[in-house]
């Protein structure tokens, strides 16, 4: 019967092998067992080789957050300073309003002041009650004559160069 033709139930024909098989030599499975070892080692250095590039690419990916975060953190930095500033400016100006507020208050009144007194009275309460005196003015004379010397003399420096002087020395000599 043909080998093609189904076989029922569990006959021994079944499971025949329709081949011989053949003795495996020691060299066949040494270069067996070195190709695995080979494939093995490229295995492992493949993986090594994908390690270190994964390694690579999230090393960059920190240094990038890395810097996004510092960009960040000097731009809040600068915001910060600023309002600091601006919150100074206006502590200074609401002070300044207040101070010029007290000057002008200070002013008007020095000017009631001023007005109530009457410098005639006293002048008056000065000479009467307390004897004081007025000083009199003592004339004093002096010379119309300007004592300021007018006669200007003027220096003036020659203007030689370093190359006039050096020529100038050598000719001498």
């Amino acid at each position: 019967m043909p080998r093609t033709a189904y076989q029922y139930e569990t006959s021994p024909r079944k499971y025949e092998p329709d081949y011989t098989p053949r003795k495996i030599t020691k060299k066949k499975t040494e270069i067996k067992k070195v190709s695995k070892k080979i494939n093995e080692k490229e295995k492992a250095a493949r993986q090594k080789a994908k390690k270190a590039q994964e390694i690579k690419k999230q090393a960059k990916q920190i240094v990038i957050v890395a810097l996004i975060f510092g960009m960040l953190l000097a731009v809040s930095y600068r915001e910060i300073s600023i309002m600091e500033m601006f919150n100074q400016k206006k502590d200074m100006e609401t002070q300044l309003a207040a101070i010029e507020k007290e000057n002008g208050q200070v002013e008007k009144n020095i000017k009631e002041v001023e007005s109530r007194l009457e410098w005639n009275n006293i002048k008056q309460i000065a000479t009467e009650q307390l004897g004081m005196q007025e000083k009199k003015a003592t004339p004093v004379e002096l010379d119309r004559t300007d004592n300021v010397e007018t006669e200007t003399t003027l220096i003036q420096e020659e203007k030689v160069s370093l190359i006039e002087k050096i020529i100038g020395a050598i000719i001498s000599k």
